[in-house]
């Protein structure tokens, strides 16, 4: 998936992706076709993730050329580039335990 000639862009993509699980971004490997699901975050670090993405799609223009040929998206399209992004290259969510109430 990535590799020296890929676009920078998504090099900070995903290495501010592997900072929100603390995991070594040199030593992940991207190649891998499971890669993503070597970590889990919660809902609330997935969805600071993904406003930090929308964000940064939207504010950085050179990124939307790298990364979607386009240099002119509304703030709505970031989002849902941002939600597509997170829904094939998230991490896993955590399954965390319900409190039960006696």
């Amino acid at each position: 998936m990535i590799n020296n000639k890929t676009f920078s862009h998504l090099h900070v993509i995903l290495g501010n992706m592997c900072r929100y699980v603390e995991a070594n971004y040199k030593e992940t490997d991207f190649d891998s076709k499971q890669w993503f699901q070597g970590y889990t975050w919660d809902n609330e670090k997935e969805d600071h993730f993904k406003n930090w993405l929308t964000d940064y799609i939207y504010g950085v223009r050179e990124a939307q050329r790298e990364l979607y040929g386009s240099t002119t998206m509304r703030k709505s399209a970031c989002k849902r580039a941002a939600d597509m992004f997170v829904f094939n290259y998230g991490w896993s969510l955590s399954k965390k335990k319900e409190k039960v109430i006696e």
